[in-house]
């Protein structure tokens, strides 16, 4: 049965929760009713009789029935006790007809009823005989909390002082213990279900709903109240015994599953997991602590209120029960279906705004489901929201049952019993000849005026007005029909979007049954056997009507021969993008006379056009197969990777396959991150050197620095300018923009921002003579060697360092440490800087930063900047290898260019670095940066253990010639020799 309320409520999650509230709402007034109701409250208007005779106070009487006709013809009066509030010295008004009460900062006025509220309305606000005016505060003052605050306090404390330290220090530690649980539901549903607040918020509220529930059928259902002070003594035991992590652990299955790549419709997959994972434990974990607290309610009759609160724990589970299959299902889901939305859109933004054209981010972002991080500002305006709610609530109930009324607390009554009237007040009562009535007014509360009284004020009368606006007959039923057309609304969004989402998942699994990197096979084209030419004016006439599809491949081929129809316009003037690339192929094939194209050796088939069409390449004659070989797996900073290397190179894979097996057998390769920013360079120019010299002076200030900023980061939801650096060369002004973005490799929106921030500082900040001569300017310095990349770095800059036992040296890389430190000086530090090499000083860096360029989709060019390398070993002093490189301007990214097309995205999936990070923006590609830089160390240890081996064996040649190496099978010569035919390549 839970599992079928999980079904619809996961289905309908708006509904769920409009429902819930509305039942919780009914049972929240109902307890509310039963704990707060108080006689003198719902009568605030409490009478006396005295028979006329003497004034004997025992003769005081409350009126009831049995002296109503007694009292008809008896003289009435009304008594109203002033009490005024924050007194400081000042003194008390004096009023006509009033007396001292015992409390000195209290008086009593007495009148005759039928005057006293003309009487009560002309005495709103007093002056004092000291010159301050006295006002009476409203019924509903927000001072009231901070004294009911003050009572509680004062309760509390006698109630400790009354106590016995162990029960002190047990409840104490009952309530340390309730708040640590809260804190660690926070903290496992951010670290496990990657949510900042809302499953948190909604973990609570679902078992606030159900206490509220329990309480009201606990009351109304059963007859018990269970006393407040119980309520404050029991529950924070209960929370702390019970805690969260059974919904922890209901949580986090159903969202890793609803972003799985399987997950097909949120709904079901909650379902599904509900089903088969999580339903069954958590029922019964809960039927075993309800029997537990029955057997105790049974075993402990006498114990009443042990009894009665073991009963309302029993009924918290069960609702606790009811509401994780229901209200707390509809949560998940609503949380996981807006998630997906959100994750959707803002892929979508990111990806146009690396230049990815619209309709092809929108189909990359549908079958994306990474999620994107919640700003922190969010969160806070959450949290705000709500504590506001929760205030005008308190607000609104402040009155009427947190706390004691002032009719109950004044001594005008008995002892501060309201069914007695006190000595006090009846020594100044006369009593008429026929008897006399005396009717307590409401306490009327003063308070002198000053800035905060006229603000409070101010506010209470706004606030009155809308209350009273909204309770209208006309204005509440307007509301309620606008809530429920909003409700109607978002149900009908959410069930908008699940279905586009699902129609994308269900379009994208249909089209790929057989692999997920690759579209389903062409569909026959229209004509395609047909080789009929027309003429080539019905042919261009048909072109001209928008009727190109009608026309047989070859037909269109000869219109593009012919020069009617550009190549670049094929795939908008066929929609279908294959059949787009077979016309270009049988038009390249004429036009250039290659009869290859009309082969398959560059394979088409099969391929998906539609994520290369307006973000990868142009023109598209088909696609270009490398083979793809795996190394490692290569532990990094504690956790193994699999790298993918695409590459024609023989013996690369293998070596760098060694390379790894020597790392992991030191422990692995650590890295550090040491700078992450991507760089464009415009170059400007200005009429004369003073302005040139001035805009320069003007943008490595902090004020050119903090407006330039600005007005890039207005350009994107992602790129961030870090800083700007400048350079003069005569009048010609170098920019050097500096960005982080995300995720991304970011160029494109780097230079959207670049182009507007040129502009704005144009157009807005006084430089309207600066010409932009280039928005790339070569100070950037992209896909050349620059010596500003190596020192300055570009994109990230990562070292890696491992460090590779002597023994592992000797039996893995068939070399030694000494001749290792030796070569990599000669070779890759002196040899390099006799070449005036600048980033260089390396043995093979380029090899791997091209393969898994290839590999992971990046951009194969920028292997030119990439590749800068250093290389450095040294002898531990217990001699062991220490190896590192420091590559200053890795350029990689894990979002757009070549990361959209699927077999590229896929490697990156292998990597688990595939997309944006879930909540931390940007670590997916500064990890890559990292997979690059390890894979660079495992490749360039075994190169270099190569070319040493050979040195070593021409050494050993020399120094023992008159032996036969070749016979020496078992020992280091042959061992060696062996070790140096592998890859010497340098």
């Amino acid at each position: 049965m839970l599992t079928g309320l999980s079904k619809i409520c996961a289905h309908r999650p708006i509904h769920t929760i409009v429902v819930t509230a509305l039942l919780v709402s009914l049972a929240y007034l109902t307890i509310v009713e039963e704990y707060t109701s108080r006689s003198s409250l719902s009568n605030p208007y409490i009478s006396f009789y005295h028979p006329p005779g003497n004034s004997d106070y025992q003769n005081w009487v409350p009126l009831d029935d049995s002296v109503k006709l007694k009292s008809k013809s008896a003289q009435h009066l009304s008594v109203c006790a002033l009490k005024f509030k924050r007194v400081n010295g000042h003194q008390i008004p004096d009023l006509a007809g009033s007396f001292q009460s015992a409390d000195p900062t209290e008086i009593f006025v007495v009148q005759d009823f039928d005057k006293s509220f003309e009487y009560f309305d002309s005495i709103s606000t007093i002056d004092g005989n000291d010159g301050i005016q006295w006002k009476v505060r409203h019924p509903n003052r927000l001072g009231r909390y901070s004294e009911y605050f003050r009572s509680v306090f004062s309760k509390t404390l006698r109630m400790v002082q009354g106590a016995e330290p162990f029960d002190i220090v047990l409840i104490a530690f009952a309530y340390v213990a309730m708040w640590y649980t809260f804190l660690q539901l926070y903290y496992e549903m951010k670290t496990k279900a990657n949510s900042n607040f809302w499953l948190t918020f909604g973990s609570l509220l679902s078992s606030g709903c159900a206490f509220v529930f329990a309480l009201a059928v606990t009351v109304k259902v059963y007859g018990i109240k269970v006393p407040l002070t119980s309520l404050t003594e029991g529950v924070p035991f209960l929370v702390a015994t019970i805690g969260f992590k059974h919904k922890v652990a209901f949580t986090v299955p159903i969202l890793q599953a609803s972003r799985s790549k399987k997950a097909k419709e949120i709904p079901d997959t909650i379902i599904s997991v509900i089903q088969q994972t999580t339903g069954w434990p958590l029922i019964k974990d809960h039927l075993i602590m309800i029997s537990a607290f029955l057997a105790c309610s049974f075993y402990a009759p006498r114990m009443e209120g042990l009894k009665n609160f073991c009963i309302l724990s029993a009924n918290i589970l069960t609702f606790d029960l009811i509401m994780i299959f229901t209200f707390f299902t509809a949560v998940l889901s609503l949380k996981a279906q807006i998630n997906k939305v959100h994750e959707t859109t803002a892929l979508q933004q990111v990806l146009e705004e690396d230049g990815i054209a619209e309709d092809v981010a929108e189909r990359i972002a549908d079958s994306n489901r990474n999620m994107f991080s919640r700003s922190t500002s969010v969160v806070s305006f959450k949290v705000i929201m709500i504590a506001g709610f929760l205030g005008f609530h308190l607000f609104v109930l402040g009155t009427s049952w947190l706390y004691d009324s002032d009719i109950s607390s004044s001594s005008i009554f008995g002892k501060s019993n309201v069914s007695a009237l006190s000595k006090a007040a009846a020594k100044h009562i006369p009593i008429g000849s026929q008897g006399t009535i005396v009717t307590i007014m409401p306490t009327r509360v003063y308070m002198p005026v000053d800035l905060l009284l006229k603000l409070e004020d101010d506010f209470l009368s706004i606030f009155s007005k809308v209350s009273a606006s909204i309770t209208d007959p006309l204005i509440s039923k307007l509301l309620f029909i606008i809530t429920g057309i909003s409700a109607t609304i978002n149900v009908y969004l959410l069930n908008a979007a699940r279905f586009h989402s699902s129609r994308e998942i269900a379009v994208s699994t249909t089209a790929k049954p057989q692999a997920p990197d690759v579209v389903t096979t062409v569909e026959p084209l229209p004509n395609e056997n047909d080789t009929t030419i027309r003429p080539l004016e019905e042919m261009v006439s048909l072109l001209k009507e928008g009727k190109t599809r009608e026309l047989n491949n070859d037909e269109i081929s000869s219109l593009v021969v012919q020069g009617k129809l550009p190549l670049y316009a094929l795939e908008k003037q066929l929609v279908d993008k294959t059949r787009a690339v077979v016309v270009r192929r049988k038009a390249i094939a004429s036009l250039a006379d290659a009869p290859v194209l009309r082969t398959e050796k560059l394979p088409y088939k099969d391929y998906d056009y539609d994520r290369v069409f307006g973000a990868c390449c142009e023109n598209v004659i088909g696609f270009m197969p490398l083979p793809v070989g795996v190394a490692g797996p290569l532990i990094i900073d504690g956790k193994p990777y699999h790298i993918p290397m695409a590459t024609t190179e023989g013996c690369l894979v293998a070596s760098t396959m060694r390379g790894c097996k020597a790392i992991n057998s030191g422990g692995g390769v650590e890295t550090v991150l040491t700078a992450d920013g991507m760089t464009r360079g415009p170059c400007v120019s200005f009429p004369s050197l003073s302005r040139a010299g001035a805009a320069k002076m003007w943008l490595d200030s902090e004020e050119g620095q903090k407006t330039i900023k600005g007005a890039f980061n207005s350009t994107s939801r992602f790129a961030r300018l870090q800083h700007v650096k400048t350079t003069l060369a005569g009048t010609l002004l170098f920019i050097r923009f500096k960005t982080t973005t995300g995720d991304a490799m970011g160029m494109n929106m780097i230079s959207k921002g670049v182009e507007y921030s040129l502009k704005f500082m144009s157009e807005e900040c006084d430089w309207p003579d600066m010409e932009v001569i280039s928005v790339s300017g070569n100070y950037c310095t992209d896909k050349k060697v620059a010596a500003i990349n190596w020192i300055e770095g570009r994109g990230k800059s990562v070292v890696a360092e491992a460090r590779i036992p002597a023994d592992v040296v000797r039996t893995v890389l068939k070399s030694d440490v000494e001749a290792l430190v030796e070569l990599n000086v000669s070779k890759n530090l002196i040899g390099s800087a006799m070449a005036g090499s600048i980033g260089g000083f390396n043995a093979q860096a380029a090899n791997l930063v091209t393969a898994v360029y290839l590999a992971t989709g990046q951009d194969p060019a920028q292997n030119v900047e990439s590749s800068n390398c250093i290389t450095l070993m040294n002898k531990l002093p217990n001699g062991d290898l220490q190896i590192s490189v420091s590559m200053p301007s890795i350029e990689v990214g894990t979002i757009g260019g070549g990361t959209v097309l699927e077999p590229q995205g896929s490697m990156l999936e292998l990597l688990g670095v595939k997309g944006p990070h879930p909540t931390n923006p940007g670590a997916n590609s500064r990890q890559l940066a990292k997979i690059v830089a390890s894979a660079v160390l495992a490749a360039e240890l075994s190169l270099c253990s190569a070319l040493a081996a050979g040195h070593l064996v021409q050494s050993h040649m020399t120094h023992n010639r008159k032996q036969a190496p070749i016979k020496e099978v078992n020992g280091t010569a042959a061992r060696l020799a062996e070790q140096s035919k592998i890859c010497i390549k340098s």
